[in-house]
């Protein structure tokens, strides 16, 4: 029996591979530049496979009104695919009270939330439907003495429907503030318009519109939407990012048996960001936890494993100092886990549950990058078809 020649073998596999493997990656863009009061915003995607993980993330600093309050809200918001396994994920700062709303397809949303240290984190799970989501609102009272609210707003899901198509919507009611919008995939960021402040603002330097610039040495801190991992650096550390692309989130990714995850682990992304000098992360701990004789430490994942990095615990929270993005969790000895460790993931801050007015799903989005399997599919589909093509050679 003649025997294939390994070259020609190889070049079948790899054009199997060829045909099999996708060759496209989702992209998104944004339109237009400058948010106004009113004006639709266009979130262009292509390419996005079923299963992702898409969400979106609008940010807004707004002064409060003569009365003390405010009101932010989105309109019209067109979905053309479902994001199933859905999470509505607000936290609002400065703020005595809060109330989310929403009207999507025949169903509507309602969660108020009090607010502890002037904080107030709203959470809604359940499936967001294909379609008109009317509106978004998000409105309340200020602390005493505030100017302002900071506000963040995740919309996010497993996206399934259509893979091009456009994401429109309006955001109203910032009052002369300023408001982001930040698209992520699968945990990475792909599209942004920077903070813009849509009015004139007097600055202590005169009058004319304000742009929020960071001198060099600066400090900047970014949080975790709960509060709970605070990220401090000084601005001109970054490389591969700009401050505002910053963002921490919730990962899935699971800690080493031998350790118990207390809180986290979160995702500090861009994935390919860099400080130098190190920037300072810390976690907040909980009374129990501070009071605990269990040993606590950082967990990091960083070039593909877990490592333990040297921790501080102090005034609260447990700190580390940390040179690249990555993955981080507050973990303790899974042999010193008790029953007392069923406490210590109760943090001092405000979840609130609305009624079953939305089709709730079990389990929270995958909010971090995971590397698909299908390459490694492909590969040993083509091996397996070659061999059954020179199998059948005579």
């Amino acid at each position: 029996m003649t025997q294939p020649r390994i070259g020609r073998l190889l070049i079948v596999i790899l054009g199997l591979i060829a045909v099999i493997t996708p060759i496209s990656a989702a992209t998104v863009a944004i339109s237009p530049g400058t948010i106004q009061e009113n004006t639709p915003i266009t979130i262009s995607v292509k390419d996005l496979p079923d299963n992702s993980t898409f969400m979106i993330r609008i940010e807004a600093s707004i002064p409060l009104d003569d009365s003390g309050r405010f009101s932010l809200s989105t309109n019209d918001l067109q979905m053309p695919f479902a994001l199933n396994s859905g999470m509505i994920d607000i936290r609002a700062e400065n703020v005595k009270t809060a109330n989310f709303s929403a009207k999507m397809s025949n169903k509507f949303v309602t969660v108020f939330g009090e607010g502890q240290d002037g904080v107030v984190t709203i959470k809604q799970p359940g499936n967001i439907p294909q379609g008109l989501i009317s509106y978004t609102t998000l409105e309340g009272s200020g602390t005493d003495g505030a100017a302002s609210i900071d506000t963040s707003m995740d919309l996010s899901g497993k996206k399934i429907g259509a893979t091009d198509a456009d994401v429109t919507f309006t955001v109203n009611g910032f009052n002369g503030g300023s408001v982001n919008v930040k698209i992520y995939v699968d945990g990475s960021l792909l599209a942004t318009i920077p903070a813009t402040t849509t009015t004139t603002i007097p600055s202590s330097g005169g009058d004319g519109d304000t742009t929020t610039t960071v001198a060099a040495g600066e400090p900047v801190t970014v949080s975790s939407l709960d509060g709970t991992a605070v990220l401090t650096f000084e601005s001109d550390a970054l490389s591969g990012a700009s401050a505002d692309d910053i963002t921490i989130m919730v990962s899935n990714r699971a800690v080493p048996e031998e350790w118990t995850a207390v809180s986290g682990p979160f995702a500090i992304l861009p994935s390919d960001t860099t400080f130098d000098p190190s920037a300072d992360l810390s976690i907040g701990m909980t009374e129990d936890e501070i009071n605990s004789t269990a040993t606590y430490t950082i967990l990091g994942y960083t070039g593909g494993s877990w490592k333990a990095l040297q921790s501080r615990i102090d005034d609260g929270t447990i700190s580390t100092t940390i040179a690249a993005a990555g993955e981080y969790a507050l973990v303790m000895s899974r042999a010193e886990t008790t029953v007392a460790t069923t406490t210590t993931t109760t943090t001092a801050r405000v979840e609130t549950t609305a009624p079953a007015v939305m089709e709730t799903t079990t389990g929270a989005p995958a909010t971090t990058p995971t590397e698909s399997p299908l390459p490694l599919w492909c590969v040993l589909g083509g091996i397996a078809a070659a061999g059954l093509l020179y199998r059948k050679r005579p």
